[in-house]
C-alpha cells in the first residue's frame, strides 16, 4: 500500500465513522420524546449532542488528512 492509498483509506474510514455517528444522533433524536423519564430524555439529548460533535470532528479530521 503506497502513501496515497493509505491516506485515501484513512480519509474514507473517518468519513465512514462520521456517517455512523450522524446516523446514531438522528436515531436518538427520534427516540428522545418517547423516553419514559425526564432523566432518560436528558441523557439521550446529551448523547445526541455528543454524536453530532463526534461526526463533525471525524469530518474535520478527514478533511485535514485529505489536505495533507
Amino acid at each position: 500500500m503506497d502513501h496515497n492509498e493509505s491516506v485515501r483509506k484513512f480519509e474514507h474510514l473517518m468519513l465512514k465513522q462520521a456517517d455512523h455517528a450522524r446516523e446514531a444522533a438522528i436515531e436518538l433524536e427520534a427516540l428522545v420524546s418517547q423516553m419514559p423519564s425526564e432523566k432518560s430524555r436528558q441523557l439521550a439529548e446529551l448523547q445526541v449532542k455528543a454524536s453530532h460533535k463526534q461526526a463533525k470532528e471525524f469530518r474535520e479530521l478527514a478533511q485535514k488528512v485529505h489536505e495533507s
